[in-house]
């Protein structure tokens, strides 16, 4: 999120940029990775109060407020959700907004985030907005509509204080009046020019199960998609170009998977031997190539558990394919094991789909 926003910007006409000042995470290689590339040391620490004081203390005045509190939805019955200790980051976060007073805050989280708990938790939350002065802006955003190779669904909730905030590059599926939150439709794109997984990957050298590589094909710069141009800038070499390692007979059951589909979908044809007998809905399957990716999850290098197995290649996504769906540009350096940096790249929201949200947050402050 904070890459993102460190992107945008309205051009020459003005010269308003969104700066990080401050950062707060609980997780270690996640605190190395935000230093090492936005140069912040976060505090490495759980958020509450006494943190959110010291850390005003620290920076003064800030004017944007960002944030993914984890929240499990769960209240008590007969409480008011945000009192429930499961969804105590929910409630410092607004703390934190309280405290700041900035001109405006940004909330991100799962789509499940407009249902928990009925939709009772995201009322609680837009409530206590309203109370802190802020016109609040709730609703489902899909990344591709940014630039970025890939269809997910992330919900945002903006307050800023202008009343003129608009959401861009949205196609409403539904407006709710109870709610007022908007959604849109996850396969509508026909307005938009997306970026397909091909023309965010395909300058990629092909890898078998368990195999590296840290050269990039080598192509003529035209032959390179703009996306892959944009990837490219600035990093010298490839990495993270890793294939996890599958069994022989994974790799056979693999190659009968065409593009769209599962293992688990009766009309794939297969030897009975090789076919999973169990599995999630979007176990098992093959992405395809001239489409945005799907959600890249937090498994994404685990077809028993995501839909991430390469289009044309009978293996998981590599790290890099990961990163790349995810919009980070390959000079990005994410630090850690390959298990904690799967695990950010899976759980980040895309910066592309952030910048556009920071420059459509830029317009109305600058109105």
């Amino acid at each position: 999120m904070s890459l993102g926003l460190s992107m945008a910007g309205l051009g020459s006409k003005s010269a308003a940029r969104i700066e990080t000042v401050a950062a707060a995470d609980i997780w270690t290689p996640a605190c190395a990775t935000f230093e090492s590339n936005l140069g912040i040391k976060p505090y490495n620490s759980g958020v509450d109060k006494r943190l959110i004081r010291r850390i005003l203390s620290s920076v003064g005045k800030v004017d944007l407020v960002v944030g993914g509190p984890p929240c499990q939805g769960f209240s008590t019955s007969g409480k008011r959700a945000l009192d429930d200790e499961r969804n105590h980051l929910v409630k410092a976060f607004l703390q934190a907004v309280e405290l700041a007073e900035p001109s405006a805050f940004i909330l991100e989280n799962v789509v499940g985030f407009t249902s928990f708990q009925n939709g009772k938790i995201l009322e609680e939350v837009i409530e206590r907005g309203k109370k802190l002065g802020f016109t609040v802006h709730p609703g489902v955003v899909l990344a591709s509509r940014f630039g970025v190779p890939q269809r997910r669904r992330r919900f945002i909730l903006i307050g800023e204080r202008t009343g003129n905030f608009e959401f861009p590059n949205t196609l409403p599926k539904r407006d709710t009046p109870t709610s007022g939150f908007l959604e849109v439709d996850q396969r509508v794109d026909d307005e938009f020019r997306v970026v397909t997984f091909d023309e965010a990957t395909n300058d990629l050298p092909v890898l078998e199960s368990g195999e590296h590589a840290n050269v990039y094909k080598l192509v003529g710069r035209e032959m390179l998609s703009k996306y892959q141009q944009w990837s490219r800038k600035g990093s010298p070499a490839l990495d993270l170009h890793v294939a996890s390692r599958h069994g022989s007979e994974f790799v056979r059951m693999m190659g009968y998977i065409p593009q769209g589909k599962s293992a688990l979908d009766p009309d794939v044809k297969m030897p009975r031997e090789l076919r999973p007998t169990s599995g999630f809905p979007n176990s098992y399957a093959r992405i395809r190539g001239n489409e945005p990716a799907p959600t890249i999850t937090r498994n994404f290098t685990t077809p028993s558990s995501a839909n991430c197995i390469h289009p044309y290649q009978n293996r998981a996504l590599s790290l890099r394919e990961g990163a790349r769906c995810q919009s980070f540009p390959d000079s990005f350096k994410f630090l850690g094991t390959h298990s904690e940096i799967r695990l950010q790249i899976g759980n980040a929201v895309p910066p592309l789909l952030s910048k556009g949200l920071g420059e459509a947050l830029l317009r109305s402050l600058s109105n």
